[in-house]
């Protein structure tokens, strides 16, 4: 109780303090509620966050938030709001004039019809493909008939048969196809005779960058079209802008003219008309009569008219577009000349304020003097020759019979200086003989002769002799095109295997194991064994091959998983009397085996003695191409061991490229590589002479006919090559074919069996030294 005083009195000294407290209290009570509400809601007032939750697991949360360490956060700072997009990687183009722009300079597009482009139409593109970068042919063709021609450039048919848009047919094709290959097109009609060269240089003078459209041909002054007929020359930039408007034309094609349809397209595209005369250039044309006939030409000549001409029309037969063409082309051959000699006549002017004066200018006036030989081994050898013979060619011949090529080459050579000697001297010499010959050929010059050349003076009877030398130049180097070949095709080797040569046959198969199977290249093998009478023959217990056949079926079970095989085919030939080294049974071989592969399939003659490599395969994929090349190496060949070797200097196992042990033989030619097509077609051209052998009964009929003395035969299949000459033949020597000596049994008429087993005995010192050895040996006795 007297504790109630006290508390009555320290509550009313502080009553406003207990006020206060009592109304935060309440306040804070009243208002926490409404400040938490955004742990149930988001921003928008929709949404909610489950209850096992934290505030910092929230998307809506703030990231700096405390809360526990563990917990993981979501961190947004510096991320993008979208993914990039992967950038397009540049497509780079397969050839650089693509990429640069660059693009060839004319092209040439006929219009014809389907009658008249196997006469008129062959006959232009003969005068003009050559000159020019493209030529195409465009006919109507409403039927399903087919032209019996090709031409390289193409010909192209449309099916409409409104002759009124042909010319219109002909653009689309050209914009849709060839917009950006070329700086020019020329079109004109198949009636028209082109002086392809001359255009050619007309459009190379003239800048791409303006928009042309020029021709001739108007028929009258105020005219703003020119003739098809004539030819309309076209830049590049006025066929852009006629593709967009090419709609346009064809619905507004009234005129029953090519040319007012043709032209008024144009104009309508690029506001051009067209015009005779183009930067400083004169498209011209002459205009003949129907009726012109070959007679008319010659009078025709004489109007100068026609030398200035780009074109010639109207031209309806073929013989007469050639007459023109053999006429002008005899003209451009006489301004040449002409040309020619002013050049030649300017440089040796001008040659006197050279330092070396005119004792530099070279003859021919133009032509590189040739090679200065820095020591004696770089002297190009003369050949000596006459009428009939040509001696000491190479290395390896003392001389030959002037024949073939050689022989038409010098005939020529010959012919031309006795004309030359006439022109000169008039008809007082009167020409009787060659009485010596040289010849060399210069890599960096040509080939040059010098001849003398034996006269009779008409006026006064004695002989005269001349010494003319002559230079054939070399002319502009031409890349041939070839197709393109990989190195990802199967070889198959087809290798003749004779009784004596079982080993070599073996031991080859070794190495074609260890080089090919277990590499799992892409070849085949396929062995030919050659059955000779007088001995067991197959499916007898002492069959002569049968270790060469246990061996073929141990490599093939052993690598049969890889697809790796070796076959063999058995042929029995009728003697025993030296047929195997007979040339002509290269084509029982070759008939008999051939058949039994694919067309596409690439062959390879090959000899046990080989050392066989994997670059030469190669080289062989590379080098044949099917439809057209044949590859013939030249292999490097062993000579005699007991010549080239001795007890200091053994026989070692893998033959080295050096000239004491051996030589690339130019003789040796059954190692040969060719598409069974192409063996096939080539086969069939001689089948008149040598016939197919389809069985073994057919060889005696094979090796019978040599004894006929009035056929020409090729005696080896790259003889058979040559002359069917539907194929390339790609003959060079080949340091990855090697072939180990090989003893020869050669008949006494087979006279070339006997001459390559001499050449390949050793070298001429080796032999030399041989000889004398043997005249130095005291066994020796000389009589």
């Amino acid at each position: 109780m007297k504790m109630l005083p006290f508390i009555s009195t320290l509550l009313r000294q502080n009553k406003y303090f207990i006020v206060g407290l009592c109304l935060g209290i309440s306040a804070g009570l009243i208002f926490a509620p409404l400040l938490e509400g955004d742990c149930l809601f988001n921003e928008n007032g929709q949404g909610y966050t489950s209850d096992h939750l934290s505030r910092s697991r929230s998307l809506n949360s703030d990231s700096n938030a405390q809360g526990d360490e563990y917990e993981p956060r979501i961190n947004l700072d510096g991320k993008p709001r979208q993914a990039h997009k992967t950038p397009n990687l540049l497509n780079r183009p397969r050839y650089y004039s693509t990429e640069l722009g660059i693009r060839e300079k004319l092209f040439i597009g006929v219009l014809s019809s389907q009658y008249d482009v196997s006469t008129r139409g062959v006959a232009l593109n003969k005068t003009i493909a050559h000159l020019v970068d493209k030529v195409m042919f465009f006919i109507d063709a409403p039927g399903h008939r087919k032209l019996n021609i090709s031409m390289p450039g193409g010909i192209v048919g449309f099916t409409d048969t409104r002759k009124i848009l042909n010319a219109f047919h002909m653009l689309k094709y050209i914009t849709d196809n060839y917009l950006d290959e070329f700086d020019f097109y020329f079109l004109v009609k198949d009636t028209t005779y082109i002086k392809a060269r001359q255009l050619y240089e007309l459009v190379q003078g003239i800048s791409v960058s303006e928009d042309v459209h020029a021709g001739s041909g108007k028929r009258d002054e105020r005219s703003t079209f020119c003739s098809l007929d004539a030819g309309l020359l076209l830049s590049n930039s006025v066929i852009h802008k006629i593709m967009s408007s090419l709609d346009w034309c064809v619905k507004n094609a009234f005129y029953d003219s090519d040319d007012d349809n043709v032209g008024q397209c144009i104009l309508h595209a690029t506001g051009l008309s067209c015009q005779e005369s183009v930067q400083g250039y004169t498209l011209s044309s002459y205009t003949l009569h129907r009726s012109l006939n070959i007679e008319d030409i010659q009078r025709l000549t004489k109007d100068p008219r026609l030398d200035h001409a780009l074109t010639i029309y109207p031209v309806q037969e073929p013989h007469i577009l050639f007459q023109l063409h053999a006429y002008f082309c005899m003209v451009g051959l006489v301004h040449n000349k002409q040309d020619i000699a002013t050049l030649r006549h300017s440089v040796v002017n001008m040659s006197e304020l050279t330092p070396g004066g005119r004792g530099n200018v070279t003859w021919p006036v133009g032509i590189p003097s040739g090679i200065v030989p820095t020591n004696r081994f770089d002297v190009i050898r003369w050949d000596y020759f006459t009428d009939t013979e040509l001696y000491l060619n190479s290395d390896f011949s003392n001389g030959k019979k002037l024949e073939g090529a050689d022989k038409n080459d010098i005939q020529y050579v010959v012919n031309a200086s006795i004309k030359q000697m006439e022109a000169d001297w008039g008809e007082h010499l009167q020409y009787r003989r060659l009485t010596n010959g040289y010849r060399r050929f210069d890599p960096s010059r040509g080939m040059d002769y010098r001849l003398d050349l034996s006269f009779r003076d008409t006026r006064t009877g004695q002989e005269v002799h001349k010494r003319v030398e002559v230079c054939k130049p070399l002319g502009k180097v031409e890349v041939v095109p070839m197709p393109y070949v990989t190195e990802n095709v199967r070889v198959n080797l087809v290798l003749p295997v004779e009784a004596e040569f079982k080993l070599e046959a073996i031991k080859f198969m070794e190495n074609y194991a260890r080089i090919c199977m277990e590499k799992r290249d892409k070849t085949f093998l396929m062995l030919v064994l050659l059955y000779d009478p007088s001995l067991p023959g197959k499916g007898t217990k002492d069959d002569t091959f049968l270790s060469v056949k246990e061996m073929a079926l141990t490599l093939s079970d052993r690598y049969k998983k890889d697809g790796s095989k070796i076959a063999w085919v058995s042929i029995k030939i009728p003697s025993s009397d030296g047929l195997a080294s007979d040339p002509l049974l290269e084509f029982v071989v070759a008939d008999l085996v051939v058949r039994k592969f694919s067309p596409e399939s690439l062959i390879l003659m090959c000899q046990s003695n080989m050392e066989l490599k994997q670059e030469y395969l190669n080289r062989v994929r590379m080098n044949t191409i099917l439809g057209w090349q044949v590859f013939s190496p030249i292999p490097f060949a062993e000579y005699h061991p007991d010549i080239v070797y001795s007890s200091t200097n053994t026989r070692p196992k893998e033959l080295d490229i050096n000239k004491t042990y051996g030589h690339y033989d130019t003789r040796e030619i059954s190692h040969i590589a060719f598409y069974a097509r192409d063996f096939t077609t080539a086969r069939k051209q001689i089948e008149d002479r040598i016939p197919i052998v389809r069985t073994d009964r057919d060889i005696d009929s094979v090796m019978n006919i040599k004894h006929n003395s009035q056929l020409i035969l090729p005696s080896s299949l790259y003889g058979m090559f040559v002359s069917a000459r539907s194929l390339h033949i790609l003959r060079a020597v080949e340091p990855g074919l090697r072939l180990h000596y090989r003893d020869r049994n050669c008949q006494d008429s087979n006279i070339q069996c006997i001459e390559d087993r001499a050449y390949n005995l050793g070298s001429k010192s080796q032999l030399a030294q041989l000889i004398l050895d043997y005249l130095a040996s005291p066994i020796t006795t000389v009589s």
